[in-house]
């Protein structure tokens, strides 16, 4: 499948039943190895960033109104803001603090850190710091996704899948960028008059495509190639190599003349391969690099056909 992220069990989990144990362990390290793209040296996380209160805090208490927990006895103080915030982390599975002010909040920190303290107060959302840069990363606690799958906010689609929990330390860097690049692709949608209805993230497709995957090899051999490209076509995906490419993010939109569609998007970072690139390439995903790891990616690729066409972000 080229380069890929290693998964575990826990990423494709269903919601548990019965009444999970509150989720407000301390903040443990995530990380002590080098990100993807960031070469040598580690990237040490802290404990809980330091929590910011902005003096109006008070004033806006009234602001907020009471939710239920699910499978708890109990309810969480929330502005809709806050609810927004929720889904927005929860879609992309990890954020950086950097970016949701950036994008959610339109540069705006005192509000953003307001109700990113407020969050992970209430059990719902769990902080990170890495060093040297100091990048808080942010991600939903299990009990924070609970919330959000049974508070979704308006207009948001059934079908988006939310996501808790950082899968890998090595990782973070490069799932937090998703968010980052949803935004130059929805950005681009809306230019051409398009609505976004809900964003895929590859964990989802590897999920579907991988258990049908799974049950190929038991057909006979003259048989296998035709049924792996039906299952290619079935996720609107393509055969390269006798493989079946996946993009890191999928967004799934409405144009402005009604019809559906959907654009493919890589994040790709300096220790890609050439063939791995290659292949991104011709399944016709569009590439990205951020603006970091774009020349040395271009360099390790060596090939001018391959890279002319990475955006930076």
């Amino acid at each position: 499948m080229g380069r890929g992220r290693d998964h575990t069990p826990d990423e494709h989990r269903e919601p548990l039943s019965g009444t999970p144990a509150p989720d407000r362990t301390p903040d443990r390290e995530i990380a002590d190895q080098p990100s993807r793209g960031e070469g040598q040296g580690s990237a040490p996380l802290l404990p809980e960033a330091q929590e910011i209160r902005p003096a109006e805090a008070e004033r806006t208490r009234s602001e907020r109104r009471p939710y239920p927990e699910i499978d708890r006895d109990r309810t969480v103080m929330l502005r809709e803001s806050e609810i927004r915030t929720l889904a927005e982390v929860g879609t992309f599975r990890a954020v950086t603090a950097t970016d949701l002010t950036r994008f959610r909040y339109a540069g705006d920190g005192r509000q953003a850190w307001r109700d990113i303290n407020n969050l992970a107060r209430e059990g719902l959302v769990r902080r990170r710091t890495a060093l040297p840069k100091g990048q808080v990363y942010l991600t939903l606690t299990r009990q924070g996704r609970r919330f959000i799958e049974a508070h979704r906010p308006h207009g948001t689609d059934s079908r988006q899948v939310f996501y808790n929990g950082f899968v890998k330390p090595r990782e973070a860097r490069h799932d937090a960028a998703l968010y980052r690049l949803y935004q130059e692709g929805a950005a681009r949608i809306a230019r051409d008059g398009g609505k976004i209805q809900r964003v895929v993230l590859d964990f989802e497709l590897k999920k579907a495509v991988y258990r049908k995957l799974a049950k190929v090899s038991e057909l006979p051999e003259s048989e296998q190639a035709q049924r792996k490209q039906q299952i290619a076509e079935e996720h609107s995906l393509t055969v390269v190599n006798g493989k079946i490419p996946l993009p890191d993010l999928r967004i799934e939109y409405e144009t402005a003349e009604r019809d559906q569609t959907k654009v493919d998007l890589e994040l790709a970072t300096s220790d890609y391969h050439r063939d791995s690139l290659a292949e991104k390439v011709r399944a016709g995903f569009a590439i990205f690099a951020m603006r970091e790891d774009a020349a040395p990616l271009r360099r390790a690729i060596g090939d001018p056909e391959l890279t002319r066409d990475i955006f930076s972000i």
